[in-house]
């Protein structure tokens, strides 16, 4: 890594933080981190009954170690935050973002965006290269957001991974996430922070060969398709707006978690990488770096 990376990296930072209108530094002042604390209770729809998402004692350790706990303001309104912890993976060291939040208020207000990019910077700024974190991989605007917009990858899938959660986003349903590698300095991920990074085109991957392992069907029900074999290339579809299907027919949602986790979860545990997704929820899965780079 050079520092011209890490430098154009905090240039990106700054700017989408100017863009969003918002100030973005690292938090250790307890009444911040128990601000911190309020708001994720609030965007994730926590039971009060329930244990804290993140306690106020928990994010001051993390801060106190070294970790990552940030927070954006606009004038003196805090507007969303992040947590991650210092990991090894592989012997190697690297940041898992464990929560990320933006207040409901500031969706599609590029603050996600400028978290993410001051992320980077913090990291790269550290000698840092590689941020995991999971998401839910039914949730087609976190994926379109991590994959397309960010340059992300998913290399695992794992079932249930928090068990059963009675937030407004889980609703009592499988926990089943996907794991992003979020790569720093991969030329994707550069291209990326300069809005460069191309979506991933049906038609064409279609023309390349690619089978279709699932589809939204006209009622909104899951739609599996017999691929027998390890084809080089796959695409699936998720729904438009999972968490609103989850609220209105929880066995439908349910049907949805078990589909993608038949389908997509298990082609990926198989060796399958997800390398992107298009704006209409169509998932790109690829067995080599070659797919990898299809874009377009």
């Amino acid at each position: 890594m050079t520092d011209d990376v890490a430098t154009d990296s905090r240039d990106a930072a700054d700017e989408a933080a100017r863009q969003a209108g918002v100030e973005i530094h690292e938090v250790d002042d307890l009444t911040d981190l128990e601000r911190i604390s309020t708001l994720l209770e609030q965007i994730w729809g926590r039971d009060p009954d329930a244990p804290s998402i993140m306690a106020p004692e928990l994010l001051r350790a993390m801060s106190h170690a070294g970790n990552q706990v940030t927070a954006a303001f606009r004038d003196d309104e805090m507007v969303a935050a992040t947590a991650a912890l210092l990991a090894l993976h592989d012997g190697e060291l690297e940041v898992h973002s464990h929560i990320t939040g933006v207040a409901t208020s500031e969706q599609g207000s590029g603050v996600g965006w400028a978290m993410k990019q001051h992320q980077r910077a913090w990291c790269l700024e550290r000698g840092i290269t590689i941020v995991r974190w999971t998401f839910d991989p039914l949730i087609r605007r976190n994926a379109v957001f991590n994959l397309t917009k960010l340059g992300a990858r998913i290399v695992d899938f794992v079932e249930d991974l928090y068990g059963r959660m009675q937030d407004a986003r889980n609703l009592g349903l499988p926990t089943d996430r996907a794991v992003a590698s979020w790569e720093l300095t991969e030329r994707r991920v550069q291209l990326a922070a300069g809005g460069r990074f191309p979506e991933p085109k049906l038609d064409a991957l279609k023309g390349s060969g690619a089978e279709i392992a699932l589809s939204v069907g006209d009622d909104q029900a899951p739609e599996r398709h017999d691929v027998p074999g390890a084809p080089r290339l796959l695409v699936a579809q998720i729904p438009e707006d999972v968490e609103t299907l989850r609220s209105q027919d929880r066995d439908l949602a349910q049907r949805w978690a078990e589909a993608f986790r038949d389908t997509v979860g298990a082609r990926i545990t198989g060796g399958y990488r997800v390398t992107g997704i298009t704006r209409a929820g169509w998932y790109v899965l690829g067995r080599d770096e070659q797919v990898a780079e299809l874009s377009s």
